[in-house]
């Protein structure tokens, strides 16, 4: 018995989904929202994310996309970390929390200055657990909505939104730095303490760790965008037809988006976050020369002019300031080497079960005891800081969630042989840079920055949903 196709050819099913375009802009309001709003630092910068990321949840219901699929892994290591993060939110009896956690007691009263008796939970800071974990379910939810949507499109939408906020990122943070006088919206001073703020960021390396992200992808969708023209170009047309004929209006203003981030990231005087685009620059050229087949001679011309624009934004920083942020790298490493010995104790004391996420500036009122003019509020290490707040309970299931995800990434890279294949790239090469920023930086604790993220992995390994059509 056959099943009679609806009138567009496709199953009910489908035609009850969201179209990919709607749920990719969605997408980009959530990212755009999310970033301008301060990068979702603060409380209440997070209510109309927070809103649309729930709408999202009960219009996609991600739990769902696995059903009729094998185990599906991957969801389940992430529903892990989340588990694990909720899990020191808990009130354990005094027996097991002394015996889990046996420093847990002795910092809580630290903090409280009366002693304290009874279950505890292993948070010692619960309001910053809880807002670190209502964080990272949005952030899950968004990679699983985005991979959802991006089965059915939507990847190109996303892409060009991502680069149009990157270039209003970048005008807004360059005019900011040149007026502004060190405030947000030129209004604004940041709450806490830390580096100087650029743009919507409170602070110019959670900003570096946003353009890292986001030129690879740009730059990806630029290549993608000129290859694909390169079918449509005359045959034995001379080069510089051939250039004009790939430098069409979109292509115009990506390569000015890409232009324009890497000028306010220089402007930035980010030390992490221009060591980060770099290590994205060489694993993008691995990937390069892993493609069997080649790309548009055009491309160069392109890369060639984001080049030099790179190299003349030197033009636009004061060349004091400049050699005096390339200088001071050294010190700068000493107080990042001090501030991780310092976070030794923390990591030998919570080894089991952490802090609690989110909680390691709390700890460290605690732990600091070397005198000095700066209270530590971060690690300067996304992995000393995690294994300080997460102990073996979190990080033994985000080393399972990365294992599976790089092996699926490296499948989904090695099967696609369409032009998405360098948007792919260019998301994983954003990834890798912001891999390489969290030795020196924990940019990723940003919310901003994690929904940014989120996106970029899921069109990593998005799959290509096989739109079968039954013929009438």
């Amino acid at each position: 018995m056959h099943r009679r196709p609806n009138a567009g050819g496709l199953s009910l099913r489908a035609a009850r989904e969201p179209s990919s375009e709607s749920g990719a802009r969605a997408l980009v309001a959530l990212l755009a929202c999310t970033t301008f709003s301060f990068a979702g630092v603060y409380p209440g910068s997070l209510v109309a994310p927070g809103v649309i990321c729930a709408a999202m949840i009960a219009v996609y219901r991600p739990w769902t996309a696995a059903l009729g699929r094998p185990f599906p892994r991957l969801e389940f290591w992430l529903a892990l970390i989340l588990a694990a993060a909720a899990f020191q939110l808990l009130p354990l009896p005094a027996p097991l929390i002394d015996r889990l956690s046996p420093a847990d007691r002795h910092v809580w009263q630290s903090l409280s200055l009366t002693p304290v008796n009874g279950p505890l939970p292993i948070s010692v800071a619960l309001v910053s657990t809880v807002w670190a974990c209502a964080v990272l379910a949005g952030v899950i939810a968004v990679f699983l909505i985005s991979r959802q949507i991006f089965m059915q499109g939507g990847v190109r939408i996303v892409t060009r939104g991502i680069a149009a906020a990157g270039l209003i990122l970048g005008a807004i943070g360059l005019a900011q730095d040149a007026t502004a006088h060190g405030s947000m919206y030129w209004r604004w001073k940041p709450l806490g303490e830390g580096a100087p703020p650029f743009g919507p960021f409170v602070d110019r390396n959670h900003f570096a760790t946003w353009v890292v992200l986001g030129v690879p992808l740009a730059l990806g969708y630029l290549i993608a965008h000129a290859t694909a023209h390169r079918q449509d170009a005359l045959p034995g047309a001379s080069w510089h037809r051939t250039i004009l004929h790939a430098l069409d209006a979109r292509a115009i203003w990506l390569t000015a988006a890409i232009c324009l981030m890497l000028v306010a990231l220089i402007a930035s005087l980010s030390r992490s976050g221009m060591l980060g685009v770099t290590a994205a620059i060489f694993i993008g050229v691995a990937l390069r020369r892993a493609r069997s087949n080649g790309v548009s001679a055009a491309v160069y011309w392109i890369l060639g002019a984001v080049g030099l624009t790179a190299a003349a934004a030197l033009l636009r920083v004061n060349t004091a300031d400049m050699m005096g942020r390339v200088g001071g790298a050294t010190a700068a490493f000493a107080g990042r080497v001090a501030i991780w010995r310092a976070t030794m104790p923390v990591i030998r004391d919570f080894w089991l079960t952490g802090t609690g996420v989110g909680t390691f500036d709390t700890a460290m009122l605690v732990y600091q005891r070397t005198p000095s003019l700066f209270r530590i509020n971060a690690a300067h290490n996304h992995y000393v800081q995690l294994a300080a707040e997460g102990g073996l309970l979190v990080c033994v299931p985000v080393a399972g969630a990365i294992f599976l995800y790089a092996r699926a990434a490296s499948a989904a890279l090695a099967e696609d042989e369409s032009g998405m294949y360098w948007i792919r790239a260019g998301a994983l090469c954003g990834l890798c840079g912001v891999a390489v920023q969290s030795i020196w930086e924990t940019g990723l604790t940003t919310p901003a920055n994690a929904v940014l993220a989120a996106m970029a992995a899921a069109i990593v390994v998005h799959r290509p949903e096989s739109r079968v059509r039954i013929a009438p």
